[in-house]
């Protein structure tokens, strides 16, 4: 029998007021990469545009730009500067400054709504420098990663999309950015009611057993929008209960982190997990 313990659990369900909104298609087109090109002065007569059945791409120099076919999610990057360490430079920045300054180039380019921006999380990229006869080392920041995080009408998007990331170089200059931020066309409908936290606990506990683990431990319970990743298709937002959790094997020796998404409302449009595969048996050892 599959062991479950709970770090952290929502009790009830949260009193947030929500939609259940209609995702625009994400439109990954030739024209519109171009589009996006002009729009962030990268357009040239010499620029190469590529396309696969994952992505397109708009190759200017060092600046590529790169949309992707499923979530019309944006990236771009200059190859020469993005976490590119110059063998000198120590970018040293506080939290705020550099959230600031992330703010000031998402403004400057449009790539999203101030009104939806949450800080999530500031990150540094370090390389160490070292000195074998001096027994010494040193580390220095080369690239500075300012997260923000959607929310709509005060509550937080969760899953791997919602997010984008603005890359700051040694100078402060934006190098890149990822932007998986799919545009809503509208209220589907109006969520009368949400889910109580148990019946997602329980959802959960039925999904995972199926694999047979000795013991589930979920880390993290949260409740917000779920959007989903670069490479997947969506045709909803709507609100979820979000768990963290670790699949054990006995006595441990394995361990693997997932996720788990049960929809919240009442009147939910579908599933949000894939169907759930039945753990395969392993022949004995002879």
């Amino acid at each position: 029998m599959t062991e479950v313990t709970f770090t952290k659990r929502l009790d009830d369900p949260p009193k947030a007021e929500t939609q259940i909104y209609a995702l625009a298609a994400p439109g990954a087109t030739p024209k519109a990469l171009l589009q996006l090109a002009k729009g962030f002065g990268l357009e040239s007569r010499r620029a190469v545009q590529a396309q696969d059945p994952v992505k397109l791409t708009y190759t200017a120099g060092q600046h590529v730009l790169t949309l992707f076919r499923a979530s019309g999610a944006v990236r771009y990057q200059d190859q020469t500067r993005w976490q590119i360490d110059d063998g000198k430079s120590n970018l040293e920045i506080s939290d705020a400054e550099a959230s600031k300054l992330a703010l000031e180039h998402v403004t400057k380019r449009e790539l999203a709504s101030p009104k939806e921006l949450t800080l999530l999380k500031v990150s540094r990229l370090t390389v160490g420098d070292g000195n074998v006869d001096a027994k010494r080392g040193n580390e220095r920041i080369v690239d500075v990663g300012v997260a923000f995080q959607r929310t709509i009408d005060g509550v937080p998007v969760d899953g791997p999309g919602g997010k984008l990331i603005v890359y700051l170089d040694q100078k402060r200059e934006l190098t890149g950015f990822d932007r998986i931020w799919r545009l809503t066309k509208g209220v589907q409908a109006k969520v009368p009611e949400l889910r109580s936290p148990k019946e997602a606990e329980a959802d959960m506990v039925r999904y995972w057993r199926r694999q047979n683990p000795a013991r589930i431990e979920v880390y993290d319970m949260r409740f917000g929008y779920f959007e989903r990743g670069f490479d997947e298709t969506q045709r909803v937002l709507q609100p979820a209960y979000v768990m963290l959790l670790s699949l054990m094997s006995t006595n441990e020796r394995f361990s693997m982190k997932t996720a788990h998404v049960f929809p919240a409302a009442t009147n939910a449009v579908g599933t949000i997990m894939p169907p759930a595969k039945k753990a395969v048996p392993q022949p004995p050892r002879g």
